[in-house]
């Protein structure tokens, strides 16, 4: 028992003795409460009832002391940072907050995290950063900060939030903290009453007989508790002045968030993404919330002499404190201890309600999108605007709908359209990228989110290639648009939304001249699209997504797509045909690949390397293009095709490289997804470049490559073509073959002619597209390459083929052999030609005609003769007869060849290649006429005395003729020197209609012949009343001047051509104009002897009295010409 005693007797003593101690801990608590405050009341609170007194004076040192003073608490190396990420509430440049699970984290650095302010303006709302809102008066600053007002703008620490006081901390009413300094003043004042009490008026209760606690333990308690308070006091408010705090208030209704973008990892921690909401009632806008916004501020004047006082007075109270309770009664240490607790707990009570990880507005599936895709600012402005989905329309709903417009220097365009749903998000986002991307510190901007480099590069490759295609213009551009079409649906409807518009804007540089587009406004389309697409199906997040070849389902289906593909797009990916259910028409025209549907080949699709933006940024440049080619005619530039190897080709287009290049210097893509996104639109828009193997430069190559020798890659290029074009490029591409061969089998080499014979035989077997893609190795259906239309088609070429290639073979000994193998495929000498039941012997004639002189043409050495027709003696007759009837009975590979010969001989003999004008316009051939001019033929070019195919049939009064050969490229003004225009011509010759049809294909009313007589001059000479009355409606001059300056008029006069005279004065012709000589037109009619004329001039009231360059009258000439019934005229006048 004496033991056990001794041990409580010790233990109790230690308490006793140690019980006080108590208020020098509470490292955690108070390093809170000190963060957290932001005002004198806060202090007060703080300073009642301490606890944590060691730590408040080891704060105010680090927070206030200099290097030397800061030694004595092992701090003299810390950096300002460090205490102030601990003590103070504060944000500064090297110091920021950052939501971390629903905590706050004060962090080192200027991490991502953005602020945004929503407020109420003119029936919307606008948003910005708080320095936006103060700028533009949606709210105001009030309270004792010292950057309070306009000096609150100049700081940096705006753009950096303060989540702590904000938003990581749900605030207390006013009256709570009140109620907790009254209950410190109340716990305070308790204890020192308590002191009182147990030493003056209840000692015998308390058992306290010692009078020599009466003497210092109440004194020094009672100084000690009053200077430890106002020590306590003093350093929490030299803390809180530390840094300085500016209450904002919102003038209009608003809202604030804070949006945390995820993936940053600061030290050993990673943050996610977060989006906080500050708001009203029901998730309205409101007036009533506060902002505090707490910066680093300017040290308090006298700050190291009243640092010094602090903390003396701290530790002297603390020791008189302390020292003055060991020599109270025990209970007074109990009451101290129990305050101070009890203190401690109301503190904490005032800022306990805290923000949870439920405070988030992300949901977690769209977390869980973040981290494949970062695009926490597309879900912030679908957040925002309150919408469900946001798509896209790729492809052309119909003609009128993808277009572009452009504006000259001296026009431009404003849309007065109202914004709907969709144009709201769109620009909400493109303000949202604008506030991530403008921030004062590098570190803060968000430009390395994958969609923002993806949009970088889209407005990139757009302005270049906005470059290129405003130098094909024939004006300059000042500005250019291009419409992109989507649907919007908003998350509260369940409408199906509409299809909405949105322009996009190019506009030139006033400085530099270069085209610049709003890259933000692509950010917010691209980010919003591709954010929909990943949030409604993961798949997207795959690479390898495939993209359509084409514009459209139809498109995606033909065979024409093949073949242009193959052409112009293939390099090394092979387009596959997949089902159509993996494409979202008219959503977009790329998807990801699924094997939902192995058997189903419906569209073509190529595999890519590309992302989900990517694919989608190439969508956008694909719809850009649409617009901008808007009512483009041609492409222009140079076409050729570029050997690669033996059987091997690359089709080459100036043009579409300048493209492609813009393509690839934005980093869009691979050359092969430029020419995917590139070719399809050109053809879309009828522009492809148009290369086949009548072309200029396929042609000089085919020449070349037979001139050194090298026939199999003549063989191969033209094959190659053959196989990759459609329409009038594949006929044209196949004719050429033929003709190829044909020319092969001609050559004295066996290997050639052996080469020409074999090629011929696979033409005459099979169309040459079929072979080639049911062996390539990406499965085609069965039909593919195989329509009827195809096969009737491939029938009436190998007819045609078939029946040149036996008469080769019969006029060549060394192809003898090969005569019955065509014999046995059905071709013969009249296999072509073959007799009706009832033959027209006309009709019979020409064809046999017809027949020898095309042979005769094609077939070196062949004697038509022989056949009973003397085809050169013939000459011109047989050949219009041969044109004739091969277009009236379409053999159009005939045509082709025949007519590739003619301007092959033409060259030597260019009548025969006006002829063939003549004759084809004649048979109102449009084929003829532009394989003539596609094969080099001037269809200007003049023949015998010097007439061309114009003039010959206006002459003759072929107004249907002279219509193609205009539709087809002639000049109507074009002629010999020497010759009449065709205009003259028509005029002179009273052929109204012909003047007529000249004048509305624009011909020169100026132009003039070898005389200098104009169209009108001509009529009048001969006296054509309708025509010169056309000519002058038209506004052909009636007073201009020719040879000697004669006038119309002038030369009737002289020739006493009194109607002629008549009419023109009558149509307004100048009576006083002079000649060359100053000869008025009276002057000239003297010389005209009968003197109607004159007499007419007289009558019409002519000046008589004007002289000539000699000086002499009219009455002057007639006298000296001595004209009796002239002179009498002017005398009697």
């Amino acid at each position: 028992m004496p033991a056990m005693l001794w041990q409580y007797l010790l233990l109790t003593a230690l308490f006793w003795t140690s019980a006080p101690l108590v208020a020098l801990f509470g490292e955690r608590l108070m390093k809170q409460f000190l963060a957290e405050s932001t005002s004198r009341l806060d202090n007060l609170i703080f300073a009642l009832c301490p606890l944590g007194i060691l730590t408040a004076v080891v704060s105010v040192i680090r927070i206030c002391g200099n290097p030397s003073l800061r030694a004595f608490v092992g701090r003299a190396n810390e950096a300002p940072g460090e205490a102030e990420n601990e003590l103070l509430s504060c944000v500064s440049e090297g110091l920021a907050e950052l939501f971390n699970d629903g905590g706050i984290s004060r962090v080192s650095g200027r991490p991502r995290i953005l602020e945004v302010v929503v407020w109420e303006e003119q029936g919307s709302y606008a948003l910005g950063t708080l320095r936006d809102a103060l700028k533009a008066g949606a709210w105001y600053a009030d309270g004792e900060g010292v950057h309070a007002g306009k000096e609150l703008l100049q700081l940096p620490e705006l753009d950096i939030p303060n989540l702590s006081l904000n938003k990581g901390i749900d605030r207390r009413g006013p009256w709570w903290f009140y109620a907790a300094a009254l209950l410190g003043i109340i716990l305070q004042g308790g204890t020192l009453a308590y002191a009182a009490l147990t030493v003056f008026w209840s000692s015998g209760i308390f058992g306290n007989d010692d009078d020599s606690a009466t003497n210092y333990a109440l004194p020094f308690y009672i100084y000690g508790s009053v200077s430890l308070s106002l020590g306590m006091f003093l350093s929490a408010f030299l803390i809180e002045r530390s840094s300085s705090e500016t209450y904002l208030h919102p003038n209009k209704p608003s809202k604030l968030y804070w949006l945390q973008p995820g993936r940053q990892s600061i030290g050993d921690q990673d943050f996610g993404a977060f989006l906080a909401v500050e708001e009203g009632p029901n998730s309205s806008t409101s007036q009533d919330l506060i902002y505090i916004k707490s910066v680093r501020g300017p040290p308090p004047k006298g700050k190291r002499s009243l640092l010094v006082f602090t903390i003396s007075v701290t530790m002297v109270g603390f020791v008189l404190q302390f020292v003055g309770l060991r020599g109270l009664h025990p209970s007074v240490i109990i009451a101290d201890v129990g305050s101070t607790l009890v203190m401690a707990v109301a503190r904490t009570c005032l800022r306990t309600k805290r923000l949870g990880s439920d405070g988030n507005q992300f949901r977690i599936d769209d977390r869980e999108l973040f981290s494949l895709n970062e695009q926490e600012l597309d879900c912030f402005a679908y957040h925002l605007e309150r919408v469900k989905s946001f798509q896209l329309m790729s492809t052309p709903v119909h003609a009128s709908v993808r277009s572009g417009s452009c504006a000259t220097s001296s026009s431009s365009q404003v849309s007065n359209q109202p914004s709907g749903l969709g144009e709201k998000l769109i620009r909400t986002r493109a303000r949202l990228t604008e506030l991530t991307s403008c921030g004062r510190h590098p570190s803060m901007d968000w430009d390395d989110l994958p969609i923002r480099r993806v949009a970088k590069n889209l407005a990139r490759t757009i302005e270049l290639t906005m470059e290129v295609v405003s130098g094909w213009k024939e004006s300059p551009l000042s500005s250019c648009s291009f419409e992109l079409f989507f649907a919007c649906h908003p998350k509260d409807s369940k409408s199906r939304g509409s299809l909405e518009t949105y322009n996009i804007m190019l506009e030139r540089s006033n400085d530099t001249f270069q085209w610049k587009v709003d890259a933000n406004e692509l950010e917010a389309i691209l980010g919003l699209w591709t954010f929909w697409l990943l949030k409604y199906d993961a798949k997207w997040s795959q690479n390898g997504l495939g993209r359509v070849v084409g514009l459209t389902k139809e498109e995606a289906k033909a065979e024409t797509t093949d073949l242009y593909f193959h052409k112009w797009i293939f390099r090394q990916r092979e387009a596959m045909m997949v089902s159509s259910k993996m494409m979202s028409f008219p959503g977009q025209t790329f998807g990801y690949f699924s094997d939902d549907y192995p058997d189903s080949k419906e569209i073509l699709v190529v595999r890519t390397e590309n992302s989900l933006g990517v694919m989608a940024a190439q969508e956008i440049y694909i719809q850009f293009l649409m617009g901008i080619l808007a009512g483009t005619k041609i492409l222009g530039g140079s076409v050729d095709i570029i050997p690669i190897s033996q059987s091997s080709f690359l089709s080459q287009s100036t043009c579409l490289d300048e493209l492609v290049a813009c393509f690839g210097t934005g980093d869009l893509g691979s050359r092969e997804d430029a020419l995917l996104c590139i070719v399809p639109v050109l053809k879309h828009r009828g522009i492809l470049p148009e290369l086949t193997g009548d072309t200029n430069s396929v042609r000089e190559r085919i020449q070349k490559f037979t001139s050194d020798g090298d026939w199999d890659a003549a063989f191969s290029m033209l094959q190659w073509l053959c196989q990759r074009s459609e329409g009038n490029e594949f006929d044209r591409a196949v004719y050429e073959l033929g003709l190829l061969c044909q020319r092969a089998m001609l050559i004295n080499i066996a290997s050639v002619r052996d080469r020409g014979f074999e090629t011929a035989k696979s033409l005459l077997q099979c169309d040459a597209r079929f072979i080639f893609f049911r062996n390539l190795g990406s499965a085609r259906r069965p039909d593919w390459m195989n329509s009827p239309a195809q096969k009737n088609w491939w029938t009436e070429f190998s007819s045609q083929l078939g029946w040149v290639t036996w008469h080769i073979a019969n006029n060549n000994t060394h192809l003898h052999p090969v005569k019955p193998l065509l014999e046995n495929m059905g071709f013969s000498k009249d296999s072509l030609f073959r007799a009706n039941d009832n033959p027209d012997a006309t009709e019979q004639a020409n064809a046999n005609t017809a027949q020898l002189t095309f042979l005769k043409w094609t077939i070196p050495k062949f004697n038509a003769g022989r056949q009973g027709v003397d085809v050169e003696y013939e000459g011109e007759n047989c050949i219009e007869i041969c044109l004739s009837w091969i277009i009236k009975n379409a053999q159009h590979a005939l045509l082709h060849w025949v007519l590739a010969r003619w301007v092959e001989v033409g060259l030597n003999c260019p009548h025969l290649i006006m002829k063939a004008f003549v004759y084809a316009a004649k048979s109102q051939s449009d084929p003829a006429i532009q394989i003539l001019r596609r094969r080099g033929a001037d269809i200007n070019i003049p023949g015998d005395q010097a007439c061309t195919a114009l003039l010959e049939l206006v002459e003759t009064g072929n107004r249907e003729s002279v219509k193609k050969l205009l539709a087809n490229g002639a000049d109507v003004n074009a002629f010999v020197e020497g010759t009449n225009p065709p205009l003259n011509l028509a005029a002179g010759q009273g052929d109204e209609a012909m003047t007529l049809l000249l004048l509305e294909w624009g011909a020169d009313l100026d132009i003039r012949d070898a005389g200098g007589f104009t169209a009108l001059r001509t009529a009048c000479e001969f006296n054509q009343f309708k025509t010169a009355t056309l000519l002058l409606e038209r506004g052909a001059d009636i007073d201009s001047k020719a040879g000697g300056g004669y006038t119309p008029l002038a030369s009737a006069a002289v020739k006493g051509n009194l109607p002629m005279v008549e009419f023109l004065l009558d149509k307004g012709a100048d009576a006083e104009i002079t000649d060359d000589d100053g000869n008025t037109v009276l002057m000239l009619a003297v010389y005209e002897p009968s003197g109607a004329v004159v007499r007419f001039l007289i009558d019409r009231k002519v000046d008589i009295s004007k002289r000539d360059n000699s000086g002499r009258t009219a009455l002057d000439l007639a006298r000296r010409i001595e004209s009796r019934t002239i002179i009498a005229m002017l005398e009697a006048a």
